[in-house]
């Protein structure tokens, strides 16, 4: 929406010094040139984006430009050392997020209440537990993080409906919660990623196989189309659906908990083109040896697919 002037000012400039004329900027906006690579490498450290998005067909381009824009000012300026400590709760907060997941247990287990009911106020909370309301806002917002309560602006704050995930999911309290970083979060995570990639391999059934051939397809389809941004959201499915295939409820839960984690502290993604490219080719070895039953193979394809993710994404 910017004139070419300003386009010019904002983005191509060098010392003060325009990097072209407005005439050259009209005749690269018709037509390519030899210097049309010079400038899409300009613009994309200007935007910090991948280089390669302006080598895409127009109509791809328009496509993903919002997840690649939307990641790199994520990523831009942020490393391990930058995110490694988790946003650290108060002694209190940490104690009455505790006491308010027990007491939730306990009231379902009463049948006083049911997943899906909605919570008391946090001033009834407040009350209740003789503590201020301020305290009781930042208890629920840990525990809406590890997936016990859903906060819903307007309407209230409400038990989890999932009541066989809800008593999982407290477990996920002794790994995560406290006095813990990112490194130590991705080391559990990578633990539970390759446990469940071995057991999927052994127990997944011709129905798990075929629950999981259908997100591979999607996500395949998603690449070969340029739909990054669904390519990308199809990730998360992709590895939850080999933890359902490894027949383990509680370690699917933990790896849907830590990965939300991650995703909730690094706030990192698949950055660029090259990125995207190898998350493929090894998403595919994997889907490959868990189909074929082949465990140890499958084990080795998710440790490295582990272990590029973490290059990839400084994590």
């Amino acid at each position: 929406m910017l004139s070419q002037s300003a386009f010019i000012h904002n983005y191509l400039m060098n010392d003060n010094q325009p990097h072209l004329s407005i005439s050259k900027l009209s005749t690269l906006e018709k037509k390519l040139s030899k210097d049309s690579e010079h400038y899409a490498s300009l613009l994309a450290q200007a935007f910090a984006v991948d280089s390669k998005l302006f080598q895409l067909p127009p109509d791809d381009f328009a496509k993903n430009i919002d997840v690649f824009l939307a990641n790199q000012r994520s990523l831009h300026g942020k490393t391990l050392a930058d995110l490694s400590p988790i946003e650290k709760k108060s002694s209190q907060v940490e104690t009455l997020a505790n006491t308010l997941s027990n007491f939730l247990e306990d009231q379902i287990l009463a049948n006083k209440m049911k997943p899906g009911d909605k919570l008391p106020s946090d001033r009834n909370l407040a009350a209740l537990f003789n503590v201020g309301r301020t305290s009781i806002r930042e208890a629920l917002k840990v525990l809406n993080v590890l997936g016990l309560i859903n906060i819903l602006p307007g309407q209230g704050t409400f038990i989890a409906s999932d009541s066989s995930e809800f008593f999982l999911t407290p477990l996920s309290w002794t790994f995560f919660l406290g006095d813990k970083n990112l490194e130590h979060v991705i080391s559990v995570r990578n633990v539970l990623e390759i446990e469940s990639a071995r057991l999927a391999a052994i127990n997944a059934t011709i129905e798990d196989l075929d629950n999981l051939e259908l997100i591979f397809e999607q996500s395949k389809r998603a690449y070969l189309e340029r739909n990054y941004q669904h390519f990308v959201n199809l990730d998360l499915d992709f590895h939850l659906s080999i933890a359902q295939c490894s027949h383990n409820p509680i370690l699917s839960n933990l790896l849907q908990t830590s990965r939300k984690l991650i995703k909730h502290i690094s706030k990192s993604g698949m950055v660029n083109i090259d990125n995207l490219n190898a998350v493929y080719q090894e998403h595919s070895l994997i889907y490959e040896n868990i189909s074929q039953h082949r465990n140890d193979e499958a084990v080795l394809a998710m440790k490295n697919h582990l272990e590029n993710a973490q290059i990839r994404y400084s994590l």
